[in-house]
């Protein structure tokens, strides 16, 4: 889709409708070398060089036409850019992760193949937004999609229950301030971890790993997720 531009004369003769009636002005625009002849010329061609950019405009508003602001597009949506690819190839990635859907639903049908169970998704944050619009459709999603978010599973494997109250007791042990630091509540009651404490916890269950990896392909760079874990 595209915006059509015509030839240079018709914007002239839109140009010099702005003007107004009367002898001078006939006298003017007979005058081929006339400043105000030449400063229509002038203005017709900023006219076609403007329409011209609106249809640039439309190209660039979409990741599957994206030139000149590719690597905006990944800046947004991957938070990296992909330099090393042709631009067909990093139009490809973008329109895979543009067109994603992500909810409630896909994520606990991601937790469920890595034997885990969603609990919750928690949005502890809700920022403010004023004058949220879209322009033929939401290209990145609702508001909500820009704040910090809580993905809380639980695991369904013994050997991960039992893998990570081995972690947790060693953490505990070897922790400066021993399990007071931590609190016996937040252990054997709940279970829930702040992201610095799962992240040294978890670090390499290669599951666990692998369906972090798995959501965060869905989301797009703007997303701000933690990993909790209940056993």
């Amino acid at each position: 889709m595209g915006l059509a531009v015509a030839n240079e004369a018709r914007y002239d003769d839109a140009v010099r409708c702005l003007f107004p009636q009367g002898e001078y002005w006939d006298t003017q625009f007979a005058d081929p070398q006339s400043d105000v002849n030449l400063f229509c010329k002038v203005k017709s061609a900023e006219i076609i060089k403007l329409r011209k950019r609106m249809c640039d405009l439309f190209a660039e508003s979409s990741c599957q036409s994206a030139v000149e602001t590719i690597n905006d597009w990944e800046r947004v949506l991957l938070g990296h850019l992909n330099m090393q690819l042709t631009l067909e190839e990093r139009r490809e990635i973008l329109i895979k992760k543009n067109t994603s859907l992500i909810n409630r639903a896909l994520i606990a049908e991601i937790a469920q193949r890595y034997g885990l169970t969603l609990i919750d998704i928690i949005f502890p944050f809700k920022p403010s937004f004023f004058g949220f619009s879209k322009f033929g459709c939401s290209i990145f999603s609702r508001p909500a999609f820009y704040s910090a978010f809580y993905i809380i599973t639980k695991f369904q494997n013994e050997e991960l229950r039992a893998e990570a109250g081995r972690r947790v007791a060693k953490l505990i042990k070897n922790s400066t301030f021993g399990s007071g630091c931590f609190g016996f509540g937040q252990f054997l009651g709940r279970s829930f971890f702040i992201k610095d404490y799962s992240s040294r916890i978890f670090s390499g269950i290669k599951i666990l790993n692998d369906f972090e990896i798995a959501v965060n392909n869905r989301l797009i760079a703007s997303n701000i997720n933690y990993f909790l874990y209940k056993f």
